[in-house]
């Protein structure tokens, strides 16, 4: 079946067979042209993989195309080389930096088999909206199973998120990459041994949050052939407050004015502008915006509702009720998810931590955090619950940080991921009992280092994105984190493959077909659990902060103190 699939091959010397240790495996792709990729190898089987790295799905989104709905790719001639990543999509971050090239719209698809018809899994990067790209995941993990994974680039930042509400600059570009993505998936996936009617889509943080659009977006769930038909969300969801833009025309406003894009002829200027300038103009907007107002109001790394682009008519909260019934899913998060947000937090405004000496101080802390997830209204209510769940009496009396630093962590952890992902699980479990599954992820490695601005002052933190080094060949792993990486493997894909996830070293896993459970949460030993507001104190409760003599804040008495105090400070502020 081989010369089916391999129809050139470039040799410089001597013969070589189609699957020999040197062929180099080229795929006809009917309708587009040839793709040359290499070969490589599964981590623990030594399986063959081939791997076809930067095809490209879109147009280079450059000139009159940039910031514009996603254009097909056309065909090419002769035979592309696919045997090297495509290059990220335009960034700035401290491990990776693009300012030159926006030719990114590219995606990787990798296969044990061109001659079957095996279950696809498309997987969608995370990194804020403005980071990332495909080279970072690769399929050595995950091809152990028989499926075949696919990679997606997106625009980024303001490239891919920027609006200005017009048919110019529509805003939610980068999704519409990303529905491109799909539907080639469903056009071509069928010429790498993929089956186009067996498609989960999964991502992580950003990328849950766009595989979260791709459930509820009307643009997507209305076409006639479905692009997917399983979807996994880890640690993201759009209803979380970073992953919608509340003010997106001011927010593009403010942008424009820090590159010096004023008056009417706005659009054009943005086009013309040169890479650095634009995204070091959205970075300086992101991060000032953050410090004065909130994750909410950040322009050119959200989702925008409304405008030309059809994503979302609406809010995303109007098409909850009618979220599709045909679409099995598995979500979670990890148990201190929020680390990663008190860690950017404290890094751009350290001295409110400097300050953080009375019990007042406390209550200030706890409004600021509230204020950056866009959820104070100044009555106080909020900041009451934060305290009187998330700490113990004495905890208030006499701050130390150690102490606090756990319950502060699950504040930012509810708000800014597992309840939006709690959100998620509610509205499908309605609509497609027995087929959702509830996960909560608490494995630390030994090998676990975490680089924080913020002192956290306990050991091995399940942080966010903890859970992909064990999916994705990331990291170096000890004994104990391969025997974990084989059960997540095991996990997502018997889901891809047969929509319920099962392995061999967990306990049946039911699905969530109550309010708050049954859940797994995964660890050395994993547990069904059955009350998953438990993983909201899930920090505090890992750490001991719990544990020993006290009780927490919330007694009638104590409530009715802090709601006194929280009243007086919001009257005061």
């Amino acid at each position: 079946m081989c010369a089916k699939y391999i129809t050139a091959v470039l040799i410089i010397s001597g013969a070589i067979s189609c699957f020999g240790q040197h062929s180099t495996p080229t795929v006809n792709i009917q309708g587009l042209g040839s793709v040359q990729g290499s070969i490589g190898h599964s981590a623990w089987t030594n399986r063959t993989i081939y791997e076809f790295q930067g095809i490209p799905y879109g147009e280079a989104p450059v000139g009159t195309l940039r910031f514009k709905p996603t254009v097909k790719a056309a065909a090419w001639g002769g035979i592309r080389d696919a045997s090297k990543p495509g290059i990220r999509c335009p960034q700035i971050d401290e491990d990776y930096v693009n300012v030159e090239n926006e030719d990114c719209l590219t995606l990787s698809v990798y296969s044990n088999d061109l001659d079957s018809v095996r279950p696809v899994m498309v997987f969608i990067h995370g990194g804020w909206f403005f980071k990332g790209g495909a080279d970072q995941y690769k399929p050595n993990f995950l091809l152990e199973s028989d499926v075949v994974l696919v990679v997606v680039q997106y625009r980024l930042g303001p490239l891919g998120f920027l609006s200005t509400m017009t048919e110019d600059i529509p805003g939610n570009v980068g999704m519409l990459d990303v529905i491109a993505a799909l539907e080639w998936v469903q056009q071509y996936i069928t010429h790498f041994g993929g089956d186009s009617s067996q498609v989960t889509i999964f991502g992580e943080s950003a990328g849950a949050a766009a595989v979260s659009a791709m459930l509820h977006s009307p643009l997507v769930q209305y076409q006639s052939t479905p692009l997917f038909h399983k979807a996994i969300l880890q640690s993201g969801s759009v209803f979380a407050p970073w992953a919608i833009s509340d003010a997106p025309i001011e927010g593009t406003s403010d942008i424009t004015s820090r590159i010096g894009c004023t008056g009417v002829a706005v659009e054009q200027c943005l086009r013309g502008v040169d890479l650095r300038t634009l995204l070091e103009a959205f970075i300086a907007h992101r991060d000032q915006t953050i410090i004065t107002r909130g994750y909410p109001y950040v322009a050119g790394t959200g989702i925008v509702v409304g405008g030309p682009s059809g994503l979302f008519p609406q809010h995303p909260k109007y098409y909850l009720q009618n979220a599709n019934k045909h679409i099995a899913i598995m979500a979670g998060a990890n148990s201190q998810d929020g680390l990663f947000l008190l860690n950017e937090l404290h890094k751009l405004q350290p001295q409110l931590l400097q300050t953080l000496n009375t019990s007042h101080d406390l209550l200030h802390y706890i409004t600021n955090l509230h204020e950056k997830f866009g959820h104070s209204k100044y009555d106080g209510s909020l900041e009451v619950y934060a305290i009187g769940q998330n700490f113990l009496v004495r905890q208030t009396e006499r701050l130390h940080w150690d102490n606090l630093a756990s319950g502060l962590t699950d504040i930012c952890g509810n708000h800014g991921i597992k309840a939006p992902v709690l959100s998620e699980i509610h509205a499908f479990s309605h609509v497609n009992p027995g087929n959702v599954y509830l996960y909560s992820f608490d494995y630390s490695s030994a090998l676990t280092h975490v680089n924080l601005s913020v002192p956290f002052p306990h050991d091995r933190p399940v942080h966010h994105g903890e859970e992909l080094k064990y999916l994705f060949p990331k990291e170096i792993l000890d004994d104990l984190d391969t025997k974990m990486a084989k059960t997540m493997v095991q996990l997502w894909t018997s889901f891809a493959i047969r929509g319920i996830p099962a392995a061999k070293s967990t306990p049946y896993w039911p699905p969530a077909d109550q309010l708050f459970g049954p859940y797994l949460k995964i660890n050395t030993e994993s547990e069904q659990m059955n009350h998953y507001p438990n993983e909201l104190f899930a920090t505090a409760y890992k750490y001991g902060v719990y544990k020993g003599t006290g009780s927490r804040v919330a007694s009638v008495k104590n409530i009715v103190t802090i709601l006194f105090l929280s009243f007086v400070f919001n009257l005061v502020v």
